[in-house]
């Protein structure tokens, strides 16, 4: 498994050997919640990083492969033929590990919209976009569990962006998307879970705070006006799926 240490250093040339070359290139994922969370490091918490995930504008992608070539990456060439238009997969065939490249969009169980607030963050997308990559997954796993509490843990939830959660952006996004909103709201439930049932053991004072930020986004989600599509889709709830199947793809 490639340690974390690694993995930042190999991110940290990828992104500027992207912007030497004109490719604004941001990381996503566990990795980047460990670059941003201290607490990622918790006994409670911490865990691998085999991989790196990154997203790119889509304007850039076409110059994406020379980057990644130029640094001794392998492209998948089947997962990109396929699917270069939104993603595209590299290899780091020495260290077994893999590079992950969104195109333009995040898009998994529900579609993130990234590329344009790439600029707010000098290596990864800013909290609030990396708190709804991990809160849109619906079959949330124990990792993606310690990665939100690592972030929940370090990170108040409030105005803006600078080392906070920006609840304008997730109540903004979950307030026209009733299956994002359904989604983040179930994940919010599995969080204050995972804390009460003692599935992940903190300590009192940090699993109190971490509750009261999980309280805060919900109330926010709640109190956000919704539009009428939003509305109209909530009429029919979860008789139908409100969620993208996500392929599982080999690494």
């Amino acid at each position: 498994m490639v340690v974390a240490e690694y993995l930042e250093a190999a991110l940290r040339r990828i992104i500027a050997a992207g912007e030497a070359q004109g490719v604004t290139l941001r990381a996503l994922g566990g990795l980047a919640i460990h670059l941003h969370c201290p607490s990622a490091n918790h006994r409670a918490l911490e865990r691998c990083y085999p991989d790196i995930d990154l997203v790119t504008p889509r304007a850039h992608a076409a110059r994406l492969e020379g980057v990644m070539v130029g640094l001794g990456y392998v492209p998948n060439r089947v997962f990109n033929t396929l699917n270069g238009d939104r993603r595209q997969m590299f290899f780091d065939v020495p260290h077994g590990g893999q590079v992950d490249v969104f195109i333009g969009d995040f898009e998994m169980a529900h579609r993130i919209p990234l590329a344009r607030r790439l600029h707010l963050e000098p290596l990864t997308v800013p909290l609030a976009e990396l708190f709804l990559t991990k809160a849109q997954i619906v079959a949330l796993n124990p990792k993606d569990v310690r990665d939100m509490l690592a972030l929940l843990l370090d990170h108040a939830p409030g105005e803006g962006d600078t080392e906070t959660i920006n609840l304008g952006v997730i109540t903004a996004l979950c307030a026209r998307d009733w299956g994002l909103y359904t989604t983040v709201s179930l994940n919010l439930a599995r969080l204050e879970h995972a804390i009460v049932g003692g599935a992940v053991a903190l300590e009192a004072e940090a699993a109190a705070l971490v509750l009261a930020r999980i309280h805060a986004i919900r109330a926010a989600l709640e109190a956000a006006p919704k539009t009428l599509a939003w509305k109209l889709r909530a009429r029919l709830g979860k008789r139908l799926r409100w969620y993208q199947e996500v392929e599982e793809v080999q690494r």
